[in-house]
Order: C-alpha cells, then sequence, then structure tokens
C-alpha cells in the first residue's frame, strides 16, 4: 500500500527519511517482515510471513539464513530485527536470538546497517500500549495502532514487523529503549551539575 509522506508525518508527529529502504523483522519459526521504501513524497508499505519447517535444528538455521538473503540485500539502507525477551524460557530465547543473529549476518554480508530492539520499546516508540484492553493481545494492539495511522494490515503476524520498519524510516530515531534514554539523561544532568558546583568552587 501507498501513503503521503506528508500525511504520515502528520499522523507520528515524527519526520520521515526521503529515498530510503527499511526492512523490520520479527524472528520466529514464523517470521513477520515488513517492507517500507520512500520516494521523496510517497511511502510505499509492505510485509510478507514466512514459514520455516525442516526435519533438523540445522536446517532450519540454514533454511533462515537464505531466505533472509532473498529480502536482506543492497538496496536495503537498514535492517531493523526484532530483539529477544530474556522473560521467556531460555531454550527458546536462544533459538530467537540465533534467529535474529542470521538477519544480522545477512545484513553484514551486504554491508546494511543493523540494529536490533525488543518488542515493548519497539512499539513504546510510537504508542502507549493499552494493557487493561489489550491484554494477551499485543499484536492486535499494534494491528490496531497500524490502522489508525493509514496502515491497514490483515495479517497480525506481520504487524511488529511493519512497526520495526517503520522506526527504519523516522529521521533522528534513537533504537536504545526509553528507560535507557532516561537514565543516560540523568547522568548527564548530574554531570553538568557537579561540573558547575565545581566551578563555583574555583
Amino acid at each position: 500500500m501507498r501513503l503521503l509522506i506528508k500525511d504520515l508525518e502528520k499522523k507520528l508527529g515524527k519526520k520521515i527519511k526521503t529515498n530510503y529502504f527499511s526492512v523490520g523483522v520479527d524472528t520466529a519459526t514464523h517470521t513477520g517482515i515488513g517492507f517500507i521504501k520512500t520516494t521523496s513524497t510517497e511511502i510505499d508499505i509492505n510485509w510478507s510471513l514466512i514459514h520455516f519447517e525442516a526435519n533438523s535444528i540445522q536446517q532450519l538455521y540454514k533454511q533462515m539464513y537464505e531466505e533472509f538473503g532473498n529480502y536482506i540485500d543492497k538496496s536495503v539502507h537498514i535492517c531493523v530485527v526484532e530483539d529477544v525477551y530474556l522473560g521467556m524460557n531460555p531454550d527458546v530465547t536462544i533459538k530467537l536470538a540465533r534467529f535474529g543473529a542470521l538477519a544480522m549476518v545477512q545484513a553484514i554480508n551486504n554491508n546494511v546497517h543493523f540494529v536490533t530492539i525488543n518488542a515493548r520499546s519497539a512499539r513504546a516508540k510510537l504508542f502507549k500500549l493499552d494493557t487493561k484492553k489489550y491484554k494477551g493481545k499485543t499484536k492486535v494492539a499494534v494491528k490496531d495502532y497500524l490502522t489508525s495511522i493509514g496502515i491497514d494490515i490483515n495479517e497480525d503476524n506481520c504487524a511488529d514487523g511493519v512497526i520495526l520498519a517503520l522506526l527504519g524510516i523516522i529521521e533522528g530515531m534513537d533504537f536504545r529503549s526509553n528507560v535507557d534514554i532516561a537514565k543516560d539523561k540523568k547522568k548527564l544532568k548530574t554531570k553538568a551539575k557537579i561540573k558547575k558546583s565545581v566551578r563555583k568552587r574555583k
């Protein structure tokens, strides 16, 4: 689907990069990938759901690596990969981390800039999740948010991939979590106060 950059900028309240190509990868055995290309005036938004199935984990990794290579090539400017959530089953966490690493390796192979961000932080960059309304239905929440800004997506499992790709086209996007950003700001304020105090003593 296509949107005008100026229309989406109004809804986001953020500046969008022009002539840019961002790919968002939400890794799992059912991987949702978002693709967002911009021209000087328009945004082209697409997504794809890839199902991976193999007889062994080694074959699965190989299949993923090769498939990601079909989507992450030299035409891509940034690849935003979903980071793992550490609160889940350790075995699942390890597998998902490896899935994400395969996407990052393809980015490296093609000299594509890549970043990682967890799902919660990615959503928080754009909207506040109503935990009561969407308890246990975060993918639906993301889909509803995208619809509210004019991106009508018909596949819940690709919604996070589109969110990740969307972050990639926003000017000045800081991919650190909001908590980490707040901590750094606090540290800078503390340092500034110390310097000011030292100057007064002199």
